[in-house]
């Protein structure tokens, strides 16, 4: 397996900026995982937001205790829960994922040239 390909594959199976550690390529690497983990993070807020207003719900009355009605409440949120649920970084985490694979790849590839 050349040294592109399991970067490329490392970066896309594991985690953004994974495959750039294998190619020594610290600082980018570092960089990817960065700014991919604080987007990782705000979505994390969001669905705590939208399972801690279920649980205000579940506390209210709202929604039953049992595992059915929480289930369904999980899959059809009230007005009030869905207006919490934006999921606006899963986009921009896609993205950053795909560069990071991209960019791996290409660094993969552009080290064989230089040492060969």
């Amino acid at each position: 397996m050349t040294q592109a390909i399991k970067a490329a594959l490392l970066s896309a199976l594991t985690y953004p900026g994974v495959g750039h550690f294998v190619l020594k390529k610290h600082r980018i690497g570092a960089i990817f995982a960065g700014v991919f983990s604080i987007f990782f993070v705000l979505t994390l807020v969001d669905v705590f937001a939208v399972a801690q207003c279920i649980a205000n719900d579940i506390v209210a009355g709202r929604v039953g205790a049992s595992y059915a009605d929480i289930s369904a409440a999980v899959k059809q949120p009230s007005a009030h829960c869905a207006a919490l649920v934006q999921y606006r970084y899963l986009y921009i985490m896609g993205i950053i994922w795909l560069f990071s694979v991209a960019d791996a790849y290409r660094l993969g590839r552009k080290a064989k040239h230089t040492t060969a």
